[in-house]
């Protein structure tokens, strides 16, 4: 009897590695219930602004959340032209702050824009510090657990309505005056993303020695296994086409540190390969976006991972693919139950 509850609990363990394993950041925060152990959760959405269409928050009898977390549908009908996602974890000390400093920086734009704050996780009052400043700008979510900075952009991701999307580190390493500069590069024509980078020459870089061989090595390897023509591809500070992230967001897997791989490998795999590098002037602040060797470790497996999918499985074609068969599917349903309607009225 022992035995067989061992072997059971193993398989439930397993289980739940292979679904989170398998699932993109979206389709695991819509499966809540089924990958995260039941405990009671903070707000999926801050209350500051209705949930509306974008979340619907469910806690349930159980106090376990589920939500439906998916692309806007109009994404342009707001005419909001640059959304950026600042992905946070325990920034109480620091959210305001870097939310005014981007808000002042995008203004300059004179252009719609919307800041998407995304809490993965927080154990602080960051929530209630980027809702105190009450800029009409920023939408800010929340969820209970900590899942990695890839899902907290992936969940910024799927809200995001410009024409524009991409991510910027909350803590400002990057200096916002990035997303000016990466604007004024598509006003120019001819790019898919375009991303900051540590190794531009003109760049100016603060940065620990340690972490500079690190980059090094990791960039030689990412272009060895890809087809992607950038000198760094872990920069906090990334814009890109509202198209690319339409594609490829759907089909991401990775939640942590290789998630910027992943968004770029799997981009020029559908032919969004126009990628143009920026310099940045990098204030390193060590506020816990640290990576320490068991990351490193994790990082390398997931970027083989990904290489795995694209050249070996083609998984994720293959998924794209299913995705349209499964749209044109319901479309054609849709349809069909329309003309029934039709012809009974």
């Amino acid at each position: 009897m022992r035995r067989t509850r061992e072997r059971r609990r193993g398989e439930t363990r397993r289980q739940l590695r292979t679904a989170a394993n398998d699932l993109n950041p979206i389709d695991l925060f819509t499966r809540w219930k089924a990958i995260l152990p039941r405990r009671e959760p903070r707000d999926l959405i801050a209350p500051s602004e209705p949930a509306g269409d974008l979340v619907r928050e469910d806690l349930g009898s159980a106090g376990t959340p589920t939500a439906d977390v998916a692309p806007v549908e109009d994404e342009y009908s707001h005419g909001l032209e640059v959304s950026l996602v600042l992905p946070v974890r325990d920034g109480e000390a620091f959210i305001a702050a870097s939310l005014a400093e981007v808000g002042r920086t995008l203004d300059a734009l004179a252009r719609p824009y919307e800041l998407i704050v995304v809490s993965d996780g927080s154990r602080d009052r960051t929530v209630e510090a980027a809702e105190k400043l009450a800029h009409p700008a920023v939408r800010v979510f929340h969820y209970p657990q900590h899942q990695g900075k890839g899902f907290a952009i992936s969940l910024g991701l799927a809200q995001a309505r410009g024409r524009l999307v991409g991510w910027l580190d909350s803590d400002l390493d990057i200096r916002p005056e990035f997303v000016t500069r990466a604007v004024a590069e598509f006003d120019r024509g001819g790019a898919d993303a375009v991303i900051g980078s540590k190794r531009h020459p003109d760049s100016e870089v603060a940065y620990p020695r340690i972490r500079r061989v690190y980059s090094w090595g990791f960039q030689m390897l990412v272009r060895a296994l890809f087809r992607l023509d950038v000198r760094d591809t872990q920069v906090g500070a990334k814009l890109f086409r509202r198209e690319m992230v339409d594609t490829v967001l759907p089909l991401l897997l990775i939640k942590r540190y290789a998630f910027d791989v992943e968004v770029l490998a799997v981009g020029a795999t559908f032919g969004f390969d126009r990628v143009r590098e920026l310099p940045v002037r990098l204030d390193y602040r060590f506020t816990g976006s640290g990576i320490n060797t068991p990351e490193v470790r994790h990082m390398l497996v997931d970027t083989l991972a990904i290489a795995y999918r694209i050249h070996l499985r083609r998984w994720y074609a293959r998924r794209f693919a299913a995705a349209q068969r499964e749209r044109a599917e319901r479309s054609a349903h849709e349809s069909a139950q329309e003309r029934v309607r039709a012809a009974r009225r």
